[in-house]
């Protein structure tokens, strides 16, 4: 039986599994990632994991890593929010630690090419995935495949949509991340109700918004008058058959999913909306198995 090493490297944790070539994950385990942001220390950590499954004949190594990556070489330009890696050469070096093929992509990336193969995106050719959390995250799948230039990502959350918005993270203006991020919508709560301190959590303004709460229900239309004309122009390029959101802020998709078709319907080229469908993510380990399936694609491209 093939099986692949699917590893999901987050800011937080590192989750990993053996997956077999249908997707099925046989083995998971989790690692607190935050003692290893350094290279040494996580590539120490990748034999580790490497050596909890020898009991399986391993083809080959996924990695969706957090940052933008040169695909074909499998090095790392640079992680955002993880200093230290620029330019790092991790597929050539861990090729030579793992003895293994190894193979490298953006985290986004990586979701996506999940649930379009076995999640909620399955059987579909056209698809835009966008991670809603801190920032957003997004891919592009264009007749099966992860639409990639030079660099990995497709970095949907920096198209700017307000050339007189605030700065963002990516050191530009305006950009679709610096509306619809989760500080930002905390904020803007914040300010609504007058308060000195943002709620922890974006759940507590889903929560009060599906309680009636005004200045809740602010929050969301306003998200989604922004991320639904962003979308619009998504749409409008790429045709879509769906356009499935996952991370964090998902979480209140019930509640803004009317809100943001409205403004889709509104704002896009009506052909282009044709039999679209707008989805929430499915699957719960999506990184291990985009990561495995990103292995399993790249070692097997005939399969």
């Amino acid at each position: 039986m093939k099986v692949f090493l699917g590893i999901d490297w987050g800011g937080t944790y590192i989750k990993a599994g053996i997956v077999n070539s249908n997707g099925k994950i046989l083995k998971r385990i989790v690692y607190s990632s935050s003692s290893l942001r350094e290279s040494r220390a996580f590539i120490s950590e990748i034999k580790k994991i490497k050596d909890t499954f020898k009991n399986y004949h391993i083809k080959a190594v996924g990695i969706g890593a957090p940052g933008i990556i040169n695909v074909e070489r499998g090095s790392i330009y640079y992680l955002p929010n993880v200093p230290g890696w620029e330019n790092f050469p991790l597929k050539t070096t861990l090729t030579k630690e793992l003895k293994l093929p190894v193979f490298i992509d953006n985290d986004a990336n990586i979701f996506a090419l999940a649930e379009v193969r076995k999640g909620a995106g399955r059987g579909m050719t056209r698809a835009i995935f966008l991670t809603l959390g801190t920032g957003l995250g997004g891919a592009v799948i264009f007749d099966g495949k992860i639409i990639e230039g030079a660099t990995s990502a497709s970095e949907l959350g920096h198209v700017v949509i307000d050339v007189n918005g605030q700065k963002c993270g990516c050191g530009g203006y305006g950009c679709i991340e610096t509306f619809t991020g989760s500080n930002r919508l905390l904020e803007k709560y914040r300010k609504l109700k007058k308060m000195v301190k943002a709620p922890s959590e974006v759940k507590e303004i889903f929560d009060r918004a599906k309680a009636g709460e005004k200045e809740a229900i602010i929050v969301w239309q306003e998200f989604s008058k922004y991320l639904g004309k962003f979308l619009a122009g998504m749409v409008n390029i790429f045709n879509p058959q769906i356009i499935i959101l996952g991370g964090g802020v998902s979480g209140a998709f019930s509640l803004f999913k009317p809100l943001l078709l409205r403004v889709l319907k509104a704002q896009a080229m009506w052909p282009q909306l044709t039999g679209l469908k707008l989805v929430k993510a499915k699957l719960n380990d999506a990184g291990i198995i985009g990561a495995a399936l990103l292995a399993k694609e790249k070692l097997y491209p005939h399969a």
